[in-house]
């Protein structure tokens, strides 16, 4: 089997001048070659081929040649390897003798291929022109190619289009990472978006066969045989929903897409932080890289986020909520704003690409580690949070006693404290969650219970944080009339505070009856 190995990257079509220019480029790249390519894409009426995860294609190059190309792809991740089948043909469609040179490929599990070529027909396309460098990297031979063009959504000339504006570097020989420093130094003055759309993809979006949808959350270590490729998944798949979501936020920012952005963060930066104080001491530099930048963009996200949870709460249909809401869309628009211009920005690509590298690092054996059994790296991340399993009670309990000294005061009573709490117990979970195929073997019924411990005091101090904040923000609102904030945020402060006492009671007894304590 042939393997294509690609990096791809958005780009806004306003930087192409820049791509030509660039010196990399220009001093040592061969003259540039620019093709016009029209491609068109085949499937049965039954699409076999797409649920199959497969692309069957026809090239015509410009130069007389009909080129056919089979690619497979892996459900998940950034696709930056796939198969690849490929020679030129007599024919504008694929008939059963070109078929038949598949018959090694994943397209025979399709059944019989005579069959198959009678029932394929040209569905999708692509219209692109693409400017193509040659470069010779620390003797690796790799091609960049700048792509401009539409991504057709079927055959007639009135079919819909989505415009197609992408970097590509495909290795061809040598050594794979020398792409990625390629990338990165293309990256220091261009800001390239890593993708894992394809074409095709972006043609199925066109023709309204598909949508563009954020991926499954990275939750959890895949039992891998190698701890490595067990993370190189994982970052991969974290890495494939950041960019994927990034993309959704510039068509349209929903709540929920920002929600689902900044908890794969959330998770992310959890699992960077059990890699760094108990992974391999050579890495433990790139994760606190990761972790900084990534903390920078989670309080971007974050900053929608809140306002985006007090808008729900403030949706109820009365005078006062919707003198409420408007500041608070006001607030939302201009939050969301400095995050839309970091999603475009040079610096989340390239923490994009690093951790992209840094994954394909830990899926080969650049990393010691990385040859570990996942079960074995699984347990010695467990060892890190076992102290944690048993402080925390007693912190919940000296939080609930000064709680209940505070009940006619709810204003004062010590918040920010409660939100480190939360935070805590978040990072627990999401660490639990992260190893949870292993929890039962390392830590048994007590990891599995401060599993389910931890999400319900999430959740209940979660509640009470996003009450507490809408109420502060009432008080504090200029566009709030004079008469309505003092008795809509008191009964919200009390609210929280409620909610506070009532999970911090819920968590410690829990705790303690686990423990045995009374």
């Amino acid at each position: 089997m042939s393997q294509e190995r690609e990096l791809k990257f958005r780009l806004d079509p306003a930087l192409h001048d820049a791509v030509r220019r660039h010196p990399v480029l220009q001093s040592m790249a061969q003259p540039p070659r620019v093709q016009a390519l029209q491609t068109w894409y085949f499937d049965t009426p039954a699409h076999a081929l797409r649920e199959a995860g497969l692309a069957l294609r026809v090239r015509h190059p410009g130069d007389g040649r009909r080129i056919l190309t089979l690619k497979s792809s892996r459900a998940q991740g950034l696709q930056l390897a796939r198969g690849e089948w490929e020679f030129d043909i007599d024919a504008d469609t694929p008939d059963a003798a070109s078929l038949q040179r598949l018959s090694e490929t994943p397209l025979a599990r399709l059944g019989d291929l005579d069959a198959l070529a009678s029932q394929l027909q040209a569905v999708l396309g692509t219209r692109v022109q693409r400017t193509l460098w040659l470069v010779d990297w620390e003797g690796s031979q790799l091609e960049v190619c700048l792509d401009h063009g539409q991504a057709l959504g079927g055959v007639t000339p009135l079919a819909p289009s989505l415009l197609i504006s992408e970097l590509e570097i495909e290795f061809i020989s040598g050594h794979w990472l020398h792409a990625f420093d390629l990338a990165w130094t293309l990256a220091q003055d261009l800001p390239l978006l890593i993708s894992p759309i394809s074409k095709v993809q972006l043609a199925a979006i066109a023709a309204g066969a598909a949508t563009l949808q954020l991926p499954a959350l990275a939750r959890e270590l895949p039992p891998h045989e190698q701890g490595g490729q067990a993370v190189a998944d994982v970052l991969q798949q974290a890495t494939a929903v950041i960019a994927v979501g990034a993309d959704l936020l510039h068509d349209k920012a929903l709540p929920e897409t920002v929600h689902q952005m900044r908890l794969q963060l959330r998770r992310l930066r959890v699992l960077l932080r059990l890699l760094q104080t108990t992974g391999p001491k050579s890495q433990r530099a790139a994760c606190r890289w990761l972790r900084d930048e990534w903390r920078w963009a989670g309080q971007l996200l974050g900053a929608v986020r809140d306002v985006d949870v007090c808008l729900e709460q403030a949706s109820v249909p009365d005078s006062t909520h919707a003198t409420i809401s408007d500041g608070l869309a006001q607030r939302r628009e201009a939050r969301l704003q400095a995050l839309l211009t970091y999603l475009r920005s040079a610096r989340f690509g390239r923490v994009l690409l690093a951790q992209t590298r840094w994954a394909e690092c830990w899926s080969g054996s650049q990393i010691i580690a990385a040859e570990m059994s996942t079960e074995q790296l699984a347990r010695r991340l467990l060892r890190l949070h076992r102290d944690d399993l048993h402080l925390h009670p007693q912190r919940w309990g000296e939080l609930l006693a000064i709680w209940d000294g505070l009940a006619a005061t709810p204003i004062d009573a010590p918040w920010s404290a409660l939100h480190a709490l939360r935070l805590r117990a978040k990072q627990l979970r999401y660490a639990l969650e992260w190893l949870a195929p292993w929890i039962g073997q390392s830590l048994g019924d007590e990891g599995k219970a401060w599993l389910k411990l931890t999400s319900a005091l999430q959740t209940d101090l979660g509640k009470a944080l996003d009450t507490h904040r809408l109420a502060r923000w009432m008080i504090s609102d200029p566009s709030t009339p004079p008469s309505q904030p003092n008795a809509f945020s008191e009964q919200a402060m009390h609210d929280a505070f409620k909610q506070a006492r009532t999970g911090l009671q819920r968590a410690l007894q829990a705790a303690r009856g686990k423990s045995g304590e009374r």
